[in-house]
């Protein structure tokens, strides 16, 4: 049995996995799965290499409930299920939801497709405003190498926020400003380098909060790499005070 919400999950990578307490998995679009996860030799643990990192390439849906992630790493070697039984849970970024009882019965939740934090009000006033001390910094960095939302904890840890909820409100704040007032460029690095983002702004940012907010929630700070990459522009160089 298969399922669209299930679905929208092949292509995406394991971004985070959480044994403990409420087992979890957040995948590099936001989704989040709730349910006692399993591979072939016992729970994952939250370092698993193995998941860590890895596409779904396919999923299935037993009669039971039972819903079997099948993971494999870039080149599509290592091929490995993960296994969850009912009960379990499935968010996705817009709301939706799909979701399988004790029993095995499953239901499912539509989504709203508006954005939820890069809306046309908050774009309009990201743009429009000036960068604090700590977008400086993080364009100060992007003068000598690409950034990640990385940069930007390491900039809130210097100043004392170490909550990693706080660190999501603030750091995916501060990200939206840079990005909505064109100071950085929202991709990912291919065997070229830096390759642009085809997802405008607003979509870059949506994406950028959601998965950082969802990595927040569950006590994680991103590390370099995670979430998105991005590229200084003219306009964010032209911020750096000539000193530098």
């Amino acid at each position: 049995m298969e399922h669209a919400m299930l679905t929208a999950l092949h292509g995406q990578w394991v971004e985070a996995v959480d044994p403990a307490p409420h087992p979890v998995l957040v995948t590099s679009r936001a989704a989040v799965l709730h349910g006692d996860l399993r591979g072939p030799s016992g729970a994952p643990t939250r370092d698993d290499t193995r998941v860590l990192g890895a596409f779904v390439t396919s999923s299935v849906l037993a009669a039971d409930g039972t819903l079997t992630l099948l993971l494999a790493d870039a080149d599509g070697g290592r091929p490995m299920p993960l296994a969850v039984a009912a009960p379990w849970g499935l968010a996705l970024p817009d709301g939706a939801g799909l979701a399988a009882a004790e029993d095995g019965r499953i239901g499912a939740r539509p989504g709203d497709p508006a954005p939820r934090f890069a809306t046309p009000a908050a774009m309009a006033a990201w743009a429009a405003s000036d960068p604090d001390e700590v977008e400086l910094a993080v364009l100060e960095a992007g003068l000598d190498d690409w950034v990640t939302p990385a940069d930007v904890v390491a900039e809130l840890v210097e100043r004392d926020v170490r909550d990693p909820r706080e660190i999501a409100r603030h750091g995916a704040a501060a990200l939206a400003r840079l990005v909505a007032r064109g100071d950085l460029e929202a991709g990912s690095i291919g065997e070229q380098g830096f390759v642009a983002a085809a997802e405008g702004q607003a979509a870059s940012i949506e994406h950028a909060a959601a998965l950082w907010h969802v990595l927040g929630g569950i006590g994680r700070r991103p590390g370099p790499g995670q979430i998105a990459w991005f590229a200084i522009t003219d306009r964010g160089r032209s911020r750096v005070p000539v000193s530098r």
